[in-house]
């Protein structure tokens, strides 16, 4: 009604930001090897000197050292002592590999590894290996070189003559590359053959290890060729025999009464009671898969085995192996500081054997027993007085048994529980506050995980103790995992169901197979 329209408001225009303000780029670091004149203050130190520097440094470190100059670059060659090559053909073709070789004259420690499906290098490069780095030689390892012969390898033997330590896996020579080595190299000490591919008609070699401490044979086919190096060679203390095909029996009765082995890995080996109870002073046993044993091998061994320390049994769940044995064990071995039973279902009756007859048990691990329950658990509790490390899994416990733990085993330090659906974390709770956090407490449950541990009690990744100069597994609970829920593949059930949940049959299995190492890994390590 006769009112005019108001102007429009101008709106103020916003004052303008200010320009950004950037950090002054920090000064340039004061060179560390040139002082103010550009004089470099490493010049006057002696090679050797250098060279040890170099050998306090990681392999990553060392390559980018050797980028600084060309003094630092010759220093880090010549003082380099381990070595590890791609030894696919392509790739050390024409001059690469004599000129990889005469950088680093004082290698000690080569290996050349080859991707299983690509083509090696054959008999020509071992020998450029022999001519250039023999005499020096102390540890090889060859993995999946098809194209090697066994006059490549007694070549190669021929020149390295100071070779200590051989490893071999996935190999296509057979037998007699492997005694070229053993006649030529006299100071050989550590032998390890895996998948050697040309066993199938090779002989049984005629010749022993005068040095030889530690055999290992690994998926052999006719392994027992090499039966002399464990009857025949007389310093032979570590022997490994892991799924290997052929009776096995006769190779172990064979061996002689004061032969100085003390170390035995039987797994999934067709042996039994005749050739276990043949053996004669162990101290480490470890027997994983073998059906055919049962508790009167087991008797026998520890009979002739007063001084066992170390014994673990992968029973299988075959039943084979039971109170019998154990107790048996009890009563002939009291030096027995770990015990490790994976599948065996044992009861009160050995358990209190063993915790009164070996009184410096320190380490005990109890997987998928079924009759291990409260009754079991209160036992140790009683009896082992020297426990240190307690590892329990998959086992029919409950908070009742579990709770005599904060009573019993003064000496307790660290207890795992797994897999245990009767065992609370309230009683996890519980045990870490009875020993006022000296008690390391590892617990989960089947739907889920929980840990209640004291940082002040032992070290985090609940390492155990080394009883002797073997090397134990580093933690029970993470070597028997994978063994007590998953079939040959080794990968756990659990973790297939919930993959095979998510995909097709015939996507999850394309995945699930062995894919090839595609990626070149020529490295120099330190």
């Amino acid at each position: 009604m006769g009112q005019c329209p108001s102007a429009p408001r101008r709106r103020k225009a916003p004052p303008p930001f200010p320009p950004p303000s950037f950090p002054a780029p920090p000064a340039p670091p004061a060179p560390l090897l040139a002082s103010i004149d550009g004089e470099d203050h490493t010049a006057d130190l002696p090679e050797e000197l250098l060279a040890l520097v170099f050998g306090l440094l990681g392999s990553g470190d060392r390559k980018r050292c050797s980028l600084v100059c060309r003094r630092w670059l010759a220093a880090e060659a010549a003082s380099r002592l381990r070595l590890a090559l791609d030894a696919r053909a392509p790739l050390l073709a024409d001059s690469a590999l004599p000129r990889l070789l005469a950088r680093f004259p004082a290698v000690s420690k080569l290996a050349l590894k080859c991707d299983r499906r690509a083509e090696s290098v054959g008999d020509p490069a071992l020998a450029l290996v022999a001519d250039r780095l023999g005499p020096g030689l102390r540890r090889l390892k060859l993995r999946a070189l098809r194209a090697v012969t066994d006059d490549g390898v007694a070549a190669l033997a021929a020149a390295a003559a100071n070779l200590r330590k051989l490893s071999v896996g996935s190999c296509a020579f057979g037998a007699k590359g492997i005694e070229a080595v053993l006649r030529s190299c006299l100071h050989l000490e550590e032998l390890s053959i895996k998948r050697l591919r040309g066993l199938a008609d090779s002989e049984p070699i005629a010749v022993s290890g005068p040095r030889l401490q530690s055999l290992s044979l690994k998926e052999l086919y006719n392994g027992q060729c090499f039966s002399c190096l464990i009857t025949q060679s007389p310093n032979l203390k570590t022997l490994k025999i892991i799924r290997c095909s052929g009776d096995w029996d006769p190779v172990l009765q064979d061996v002689p009464r004061d032969s100085p082995l003390s170390e035995l890995h039987l797994e999934k080996l067709q042996v039994s009671d005749r050739g276990v109870a043949a053996l004669f002073g162990l101290e480490v046993l470890y027997l994983a898969k073998a059906p055919e044993v049962t508790d009167v091998g087991l008797a026998a061994l520890a009979a002739k085995s007063p001084r066992l320390r170390k014994l673990h049994v992968d029973g299988w769940k075959a039943n084979r192996i039971g109170d019998r044995g154990l107790a048996a064990v009890a009563q002939k071995c009291a030096s027995l500081q770990e015990l490790v039973l994976i599948g065996v279902n044992l009861t009160y009756s050995s358990l209190e054997l063993i915790g009164t007859n070996c009184p410096i048990l320190e380490r005990l691990a109890l997987c998928g027993s079924d009759t291990f329950g409260d009754a079991e658990i209160s036992c140790v509790a009683a009896k082992c007085a020297a426990l240190r490390k307690l590892c329990i899994k998959a086992c029919p416990v409950s908070d009742a048994g579990m709770d005599k733990l904060a009573v019993g085993c003064p000496r307790l330090v660290k207890v795992k529980v797994k897999k245990c659906r009767r065992v609370t974390s309230e009683c996890a709770e519980r045990l870490r506050v009875s020993r006022s956090g000296a008690l390391a407490v590892n617990f989960d449950t089947p739907g889920g995980a929980g840990e209640l541990q004291d940082a002040r009690s032992i070290d985090e990744s609940g390492v155990l103790d080394n009883a002797g100069s073997d090397v134990p597994p580093e933690d029970l609970d993470d070597r028997i995992g994978p063994d007590l829920s998953s079939g040959s593949s080794g990968r756990p059930s659990r973790w297939k169901a919930r993959m095979g949940a998510l995909m097709p049959r015939s996507l999850s299995v394309s995945i699930f197979r062995r894919q090839p190492r595609g990626a070149s890994y020529t490295s120099h390590e330190s």
